[in-house]
């Protein structure tokens, strides 16, 4: 009885170790992320602040820049310090207003790292349970994002476009000869397995070690030695390897019914509502839909003397603005701002309302472009 005590005890002290480390490194990756993307969390810049509701567009500019201001001293306190759960849900309210003010940053990352933090402030006595929940949501990353790769958009935008032409400079007369487009497949299905073997295979912490293989090829891909696209999911992706490393340690329990069934909330939020975003009813970014290549493209063409707007001209000329200048939003998102824009055709409607409002109706116009479809429509 005594030994199966200090056994149990043991155990604990060694849960809270890990969560400990959990925390302290999505703090430090995190902090690092928004001070890299500082843009997105200010008013002080050209691309559109798009609140969901429209009355909150009217909240003062010191009140963004505070919010990023505590947020950042509240990572800064979590590295440096104990943690402590009153910061932690002073942290998490920080960032859940400040993303009601603003859909851009709705980010992913900001997504995952918010579930985390909620993970640890309800648990925060529950080590055992954080980790199981922490299990239970990297399967769920790794399911969604492989299940919305299987597209011809990936083959295309992504497998073709990205990685065979553009990083590996294969020619198009290579790629058809040797037939490699479809070979693009197997990444989806790579991942998708990973993530089923990762729910139900005993050698779980071998599975973690091909997932963190995935997270450095991806940084070879897209980092500063590879395309150096998208800056800001690098420390993400390093994230992710830590996370991995953290959590499968030691061997993860079996799902306890005791630990799912009071979190069953988590299950609806990580495992139902994406299947609805496979079919456009749930928000793409709730769900990890991550470098898929699919997704709409918004297109603004504008007068070529618009000051403001030069530094994000597009260098060749568009096919939708006819002598115009032309601006395509994921690019100027990620110049400068540091984040993407929003997937979704609801905050397109909006943007394209705010940049009519600025620059005048008759002096703009925005297209969204489907690259499925290969169609367009005027905003």
């Amino acid at each position: 009885m005594k030994h199966n005590l200090e056994t149990s005890m043991q155990e604990k002290d060694l849960s809270e170790k890990e969560i400990h480390y959990l925390i302290k490194i999505i703090a430090f990756f995190w902090l690092l992320t928004k001070i890299w993307s500082y843009k997105t969390w200010i008013t002080e810049r050209i691309y559109p602040i798009i609140p969901p509701i429209e009355v909150l567009k009217n909240v003062p500019a010191f009140f963004h820049q505070f919010l990023f201001g505590f947020s950042l001293l509240a990572l800064l306190a979590i590295l440096c310090f104990k943690i402590n759960r009153w910061l932690l849900i002073a942290l998490f309210f920080t960032e859940i207003i400040s993303c009601a003010l603003d859909t851009v940053r709705w980010q992913p990352w900001e997504y995952m790292y918010l579930c985390f933090l909620l993970i640890t402030i309800i648990n925060f006595s529950k080590p055992k349970n954080i980790l199981l929940l922490s299990h239970i949501f990297l399967v769920s990353i790794y399911l969604f994002s492989g299940l919305h790769k299987f597209s011809r958009d990936f083959l295309s935008v992504i497998w073709l476009n990205m990685f065979l032409t553009d990083f590996l400079g294969l020619s198009m007369e290579f790629i058809l000869k040797y037939k490699l487009f479809f070979i693009g497949l197997l990444i989806p299905i790579i991942e998708v397995t990973l993530a089923i073997l990762l729910l139900v295979s005993k050698s779980k912490k071998k599975i973690s070690y091909l997932l963190i293989l995935m997270h450095l090829s991806i940084l070879i891909f897209i980092g500063p030695f590879g395309l150096k696209y998208n800056s800001v999911v690098w420390p993400w992706n390093l994230t992710m390897i830590f996370i991995l490393l953290i959590v499968y340690s030691r061997p993860v329990e079996t799902l306890d019914k005791k630990i799912i069934i009071p979190n069953f909330y988590w299950l609806i939020l990580w495992v139902v509502m994406p299947v609805f975003s496979l079919f456009g009813s749930w928000y793409q970014y709730f769900s990890f839909n991550l470098y898929s290549g699919k997704g709409d493209q918004m297109y603004i063409c504008v007068s070529p003397d618009e000051k403001e707007l030069k530094p994000f001209f597009e260098s060749q000329p568009n096919i939708f603005c006819k002598g115009k200048a032309s601006v395509n939003l994921q690019n100027w998102a990620l110049e400068e701002i540091k984040s993407a824009p929003i997937p979704e055709t609801e905050i397109y409607k909006k943007v394209a309302i705010d940049l009519k409002e600025k620059y005048g109706k008759d002096k703009v116009k925005v297209f969204l472009y489907y690259p499925q479809a290969r169609t367009r429509i005027e905003l």
